[in-house]
């Protein structure tokens, strides 16, 4: 019976091979073009209120040497948010400012989780406004 279950997974293993190669003839090891910077900027600026340009700029407002839990929670949220517009792959000058930007979550991060000491903001205001100029420059207009 064992041996009947190993066949079978063999011929279903077999049946899912693929060829490596895409139809244009690139292989799927090559690195993706990644998002424009439009998208970058769609991801960060879109949703009002609930964006998370609005989220940046309201939790920059706390107290950064006596954060409370719910302020902590909120810059840890964010912070995985920001590393998300990261992971889009956008344009090397758009994820530098986004990584600016995103430097500050990652503190409150390291010090929730004990590896930090403190939570320097510094920079992070002209990170944004470079952004929202990358961002125009780009054609970009918040919907």
């Amino acid at each position: 019976m064992l041996a009947l279950a190993a066949v079978g997974a063999i011929a279903l293993l077999s049946a899912c091979a693929t060829d490596t190669a895409t139809d244009s003839g690139s292989s799927p090891d090559e690195t993706p073009t990644g998002a424009t910077s439009a998208e970058v900027c769609a991801k960060y600026f879109d949703g009002g209120d609930q964006s998370l340009a609005q989220r940046v700029t309201d939790e920059l407002e706390y107290d950064m040497t006596a954060l409370t839990e719910d302020e902590s929670n909120a810059m840890r949220s964010t912070n995985i948010q920001l590393e998300a517009v990261l992971r889009l792959a956008g344009p090397e000058d758009a994820n530098a400012l986004i990584s600016s930007i995103k430097t500050p979550f990652q503190m409150a991060d390291d010090l929730f989780k004990g590896t930090g000491d403190s939570i320097d903001t510094t920079g992070v205001t002209e990170a944004v406004a470079d952004l929202e100029s990358l961002c125009a420059s780009a054609g970009y207009t918040a919907s």
